[in-house]
């Protein structure tokens, strides 16, 4: 009682009421197809233990049992199917609303700091404004380059006259790239020291160079799509992972369901029944050395 005092139902309903009452055809439809399925499944799992035989058992009281198993399968798979339709349903109905759910989610969230085109545009400024400050400093970065480059000389003018123009070369056509790189690697040698992770498993340099050159040119739509583009795919994994860790506990449950009686037959073929075959065997001999056996 305490825990659902707490429950905020107002909050729980409103869910319900715009995602999932709109799509209550789906709902019904997924709820009574896995009902149906759960009957089928568990009413053939029935007939064909019946006829395999693992319903026999030898004493009256245990062979009367053991039949009560057909309606126990039934009614548990009806009611764990019914269980995974409703959840199914609800999965679908979702899915359904992810459009409409992740454009709640960014106007309630970082949809704030797009209310005005004039926001948009100066979020978008000071984001440029750090790259373009990159690309500064990566042209300082070159000239630097360069001049080092020529300071250290080997004394042979014609070593170091192909050494120069091969390093200009390379430094003037790839120097930002050669930046890039370096701010690259002491984020990787930051982040692998203060999270004990590489950068290059979350994100490749390729990644980071494109994003450092799409943010020269960017406009405030590319980036809501973007957004809105990362948004999409973290609701459809957080949407699957919970499905998934909701369903596969029930589809274990009804792994159990089907194997209880095979595993209870079995107990009984390898302990039980022997021990009731002694048991009449001794009670068959005992009879046969009676003395009123031996008087008739």
């Amino acid at each position: 009682m305490e825990y659902l005092e707490k429950v905020d139902w107002p909050f729980i309903w409103s869910i319900v009421r715009d995602t999932v009452i709109p799509h209550s055809g789906t709902l019904i439809f997924n709820t009574l197809l896995f009902l149906f399925l759960g009957f089928a499944i568990s009413l053939t799992y029935s007939i064909v233990i019946a006829k395999k035989k693992l319903l026999k058992r030898k004493p009256k009281y245990y062979n009367w049992a053991v039949k009560l198993y057909i309606p126990i399968i039934i009614l548990s798979f009806l009611y764990i199917f019914g269980q995974i339709g409703l959840i199914r349903g609800i999965y679908k109905c979702l899915e359904k609303e992810k459009t409409n759910i992740v454009s709640g989610i960014y106007t309630n969230t970082l949809g704030f700091a797009f209310e005005t085109e004039e926001a948009k545009n100066n979020f978008i400024g000071e984001i440029q404004a750090t790259a373009i400050d990159t690309k500064d400093r990566s042209d300082e970065f070159i000239f630097q380059l360069r001049k080092e480059s020529k300071n250290h000389n080997s004394g042979y003018s014609l070593i170091d006259s192909g050494k120069n123009k091969i390093a200009d070369y390379l430094i003037t056509k790839y120097g930002t790239d050669i930046y890039k790189a370096g701010v690259y690697a002491m984020l990787n040698f930051a982040i692998a020291h203060a999270a004990h992770t590489n950068m290059d498993e979350v994100i490749t340099y390729g990644d980071f160079s494109a994003a450092m050159d799409f943010l020269m040119s960017v406009g405030h739509k590319d980036i809501e799509q973007v957004v809105l583009e990362k948004l999409n795919d973290w609701f459809t994994s957080l949407l699957d992972n919970q499905y998934s860790a909701i369903i596969k506990p029930l589809y274990m449950l009804a792994l159990l369901v089907l194997l209880f009686p095979i595993t209870e037959f079995f107990i009984y073929k390898k302990w039980v029944e022997p021990k009731l075959l002694e048991k009449e065997l001794a009670a068959a001999e005992t009879q046969e050395n009676s003395p009123e056996s031996t008087i008739n």
